[in-house]
């Protein structure tokens, strides 16, 4: 295509990339990153997740609040690699997040990646206007929420 409309196409893609390292050893953190149903537990904005199964290319329902309300969302889990990675993505929107983990340290090391792939122009403005503020401020609660949540199931499983 072309005129103002492809030109938003190209800029209207934003992603945020944190790693911190957790205290936590990797089976523990990846019980949470690698299970969808665990979301509401840690990840901030979740509220609720549905689904019969969690596995590569397998879909499932979530509710996320946000400055309008609930929304839900259906999602799609499109990678798994058991304690190492997971990326899913909204159907909707283009939302993704993607997560790296790596034993390090007597702990575990996390990467996140989220950001947008919009198709729709609401979307594609909202990503333009705050996508990457939007990502990296989720990015930055989400970790401190997964160490936090990471240590109360150690604290739990007595390993605290």
């Amino acid at each position: 295509m072309r005129g103002p409309y492809r030109a938003c196409e190209t800029l209207g893609i934003s992603e945020y990339r944190q790693q911190a390292h957790l205290d936590a050893p990797l089976d523990t953190v990846w019980g949470l990153v690698g299970t969808p149903s665990r979301y509401p537990e840690w990840w901030p904005r979740v509220i609720e997740v549905r689904g019969e199964r969690f596995e590569e290319g397998d879909e499932y329902a979530q509710v996320t609040k946000d400055p309008t309300g609930k929304v839900e969302s259906n999602f799609l889990l499109e990678r798994r690699d058991d304690l190492r990675e997971i990326r899913m993505s909204c159907k909707l929107t283009g939302m993704y997040a993607h997560w790296f983990l790596t034993p390090a340290q007597g702990g575990t090391f996390v990467e996140v990646e989220m950001g947008m792939e919009p198709t729709r122009l609401g979307d594609r403005l909202f990503d333009i206007a705050l996508g990457k503020r939007y990502f990296r401020r989720w990015s930055e609660q989400s970790l401190d929420a997964l160490q936090e949540a990471a240590r109360r199931g150690q604290v739990g499983a007595g390993l605290g």
